[in-house]
């Protein structure tokens, strides 16, 4: 089972699911499994590399970050529009 960490899209919004992993493979497979084009999602970009900025007040979780999938951080952003 792939964990996920999730908050409820307002009704009327777009919603959004980012998917990272440490290559493209990984990354189709979770869409896959759970179910997002069934859900009406479709990629926002392409996949790719990515690298995580943190907002001020954000620092504790900088070395969480840094290590995250051991620099190898590959990620995709799903929506859909509200039904």
């Amino acid at each position: 089972m792939t964990p996920t960490i999730s908050s409820q899209a307002a009704p009327g919004e777009d919603e959004f699911v980012t998917i990272i992993g440490g290559d493209a493979e990984e990354i189709g497979q979770v869409f896959r499994d759970q179910g997002l084009a069934a859900k009406d999602f479709t990629i926002v970009h392409r996949i790719g590399r990515h690298r995580i900025a943190l907002a001020p007040g954000q620092q504790d979780m900088s070395a969480l970050v840094g290590a995250l999938l051991g620099g190898r951080l590959v990620a995709a952003t799903y929506s859909r529009r509200p039904r």
